[in-house]
């Protein structure tokens, strides 16, 4: 099937379109910066534009061939900061992961598309409290609670859809730490996220988040995820 990633070109989506290519799924790509894709520009449709304009995205939808239409969304956005540091100075807009879905979502209903697949992270919600006391201060103390605050309201705004329309099937994997090692076995934590490990692989999370995408196991639902 074809799928519409957002965040095409961070590290965790190269990761997706490596695994999506390699499972026979074509890919759609909107981002800002179509030079970050080179790599890939001969097995990605790829788009400039940004996810915070309707018009930008409904222009994503659009240039798919109506052989191959968008059936699936997947989101790998984050809040980029200048480094990894969690009181590194924020690089994008405070509401982007959310604002980008909603956009999504609205152009999804005029396509007929469905599915949509978005990249969050443990310590938000519900599993906030399955975190220690050190990590949820650091989490309120620094830079990371915009980024933690988006995420949050990435999943509010998907049961708030879904609640409008409930042939919205979406997921919202709540990741645990990300890091470049290899693809292995992802180990599922519920919706919480009781006894989950640290780390996780950007690959293993690429291949979950397309687990997602190709069956119905995880939909409305905010799975937590480790190796």
């Amino acid at each position: 099937m074809r799928i519409l990633l957002l965040g095409a070109n961070g590290r965790t989506g190269t990761a997706v379109i490596s695994e999506a290519l390699q499972r026979g799924h074509t890919i759609s790509a909107l981002v800002r910066r179509p030079e970050t894709l080179a790599t890939y520009a001969n097995n990605v449709s790829i788009t400039t534009g940004s996810s915070l304009s309707k018009e930008d995205v409904t222009k994503a939808f659009a240039s798919a061939p109506k052989s191959d239409p968008i059936k699936a969304v997947v989101s790998t956005l984050n809040n980029g900061r200048t480094s990894d540091n969690p009181w590194a100075k924020p690089t994008a807009p405070a509401n982007l992961m959310a604002d980008s879905v909603r956009n999504c979502v609205t152009v999804m209903k005029e396509y007929g598309v469905k599915k949509i697949v978005a990249l969050g992270t443990v310590g938000v919600g519900s599993s906030k409290a399955t975190r220690p006391w050190w990590f949820n201060w650091i989490i309120a103390h620094s830079n990371l609670k915009i980024a933690f605050d988006d995420h949050y309201a990435v999943q509010q705004a998907l049961e708030a859809e879904s609640s409008k329309d409930p042939a919205l099937m979406w997921v919202d994997v709540r990741a645990v730490g990300l890091g470049n090692g290899e693809k292995k076995d992802v180990k599922e934590f519920g919706n919480e996220g009781q006894g989950a490990g640290w780390m996780i692989s950007r690959k293993s999370v690429a291949a979950f988040m397309l687990d997602a995408v190709e069956n119905s196991r995880w939909d409305g639902q905010t799975p937590v995820i480790s190796n």
